[in-house]
Formats: structure tokens, C-alpha cells, sequence
């Protein structure tokens, strides 16, 4: 075998794996640091999207509710009691203030997993509704993590993708554009056209609306069309 048909062959998957592996460990060592503080720092911030996303979701009595990325659990207490929350993250630091959280207020009703996005290990077509929280973003393969939502969503089921997006301020956006190439390393995310990925994976938006500080971020709310059977 010639030396260029072995790095065609073996060496690029070889990278890809290397390179999620790497944005994985990356990603759970920026919220290891940033648990002890995630509250206070980004509470009040994201706080208008949490209560905006609970009220489009319009989550029924009965119906089992998937939260990828869950962080610290700041959107748990708002569930109604009488549906099934899971949530789902890969910082261990940051579940375990979940976890406080649900023993706090107990939550009987929500169960806590730690699991990557990128490989979930739930059956298909588990869930009602599907939230993920500023997760599309700083995942190494959003369109990965895109299947892997749809695929544990039931047929006709719902998805609710919550993403900074930047904002409108010409002032804003200056700043914006300069601190850019530095957001992916303090854990925040990069740049991704969420239109166009959410088109390549073959999801339809429904509605969507800009919320939190400044507008700053966008929450889409998606119909599951794909048949997971």
C-alpha cells in the first residue's frame, strides 16, 4: 500500500475520532471550571430563555421530557410534576449540582445521566419533547449531535434548540467579532449556521424567537419528522 492510499485509508478517521475525543475532554474540563459558578455567572443571563423555552414547549401531563445538556439544573424546578425529565450531560461537575438541585426540591420525577450528546445511549424514539440548551454549538459534530436528538425523539415529536447567535448591536458585534476565535476555548461555542445544519439534517422549524440579554441568543422549536423505527 502506497504511503498517501494509507493516510486516505487509515489516518482521517483516525484524526476525526482523535479530534472528538479531544473537544470532549476539552469541553468537560472548561465546565469542571466553570460548575462552582455557572449559577451565579450565567443564571440570571440565560434566564429569560429558560422560562421562554418551558412556556413554547407547552410540555403536557404525562409526557417525557429530555434535556441534552442539562448543566447545573437550573431549568429542572420549573417542570410540572406529573411528566418524566431526563437530563442528560457530559461534566460531571456540573450533574452533580444538578443533583443537588433534584434532592433540594424533590424532584422524584427527574433523572440525571452522564452522557455525551454524540453518542446517547437511550433507545429510539424515547421521548416526547427534546430540549438542548446552548449544546449545538460547542459540540465538536453538531450535525452528530442533530441525529442522535432526532433519533431518540419519537416520530411527530418535538425539538427545542436553544443557541447563542450574537447579536444585532453594531457595538456589540464589534466586540463580538473580536473575542470570536476565542469563544471555543472558554467552553462558549462557535460559530454555526443553524439554518443551514438544521436543513442538512432535515429538520422543519416551526418557530422561533430571539431571547435572553441583548437578544443574544435563539430559540427554535422543531417538528420531528423521521422515522425512527
Amino acid at each position: 500500500m502506497t504511503r498517501e492510499k494509507y493516510r486516505t485509508t487509515f489516518a482521517r478517521p483516525w484524526l476525526i475520532i482523535t479530534t472528538e475525543s479531544f473537544m470532549s475532554e476539552h469541553i468537560k474540563k472548561v465546565y469542571s471550571l466553570y460548575a462552582w459558578c455557572y449559577d451565579s455567572l450565567f443564571g440570571r443571563i440565560f434566564e429569560h430563555g429558560r422560562y421562554t423555552a418551558l412556556h413554547m414547549m407547552d410540555v403536557k401531563s404525562h409526557e417525557s421530557i429530555l434535556e441534552v445538556g442539562v448543566g447545573t439544573g437550573l431549568s429542572l424546578p420549573l417542570y410540572p410534576k406529573d411528566v418524566q425529565v431526563t437530563g442528560i450531560d457530559i461534566s460531571h461537575d456540573m450533574l452533580a449540582k444538578a443533583k443537588r438541585k433534584v434532592q433540594h426540591h424533590r424532584l422524584s420525577n427527574v433523572s440525571l445521566h452522564n452522557m455525551d450528546a454524540l453518542t446517547m445511549s437511550f433507545p429510539n424514539s424515547t421521548f416526547d419533547k427534546v430540549i438542548a440548551s446552548h449544546v449545538i454549538t460547542v459540540v465538536a459534530e453538531p450535525s452528530r449531535a442533530l441525529h442522535e436528538i432526532m433519533r431518540v425523539t419519537k416520530k411527530g415529536g418535538e425539538i427545542f434548540l436553544l443557541n447563542y447567535v450574537g447579536c444585532n448591536h453594531p457595538f456589540v458585534h464589534h466586540i463580538e467579532k473580536f473575542i470570536s476565535p476565542y469563544r471555543d476555548k472558554l467552553g462558549l461555542g462557535k460559530h454555526v449556521d443553524l439554518h443551514e445544519l438544521l436543513n442538512k439534517v432535515g429538520l422543519s422549524v416551526l418557530s422561533e424567537r430571539r431571547v435572553n440579554f441583548l437578544d443574544m441568543c435563539k430559540l427554535i422549536h422543531c417538528k420531528n419528522i423521521s422515522d425512527n423505527s
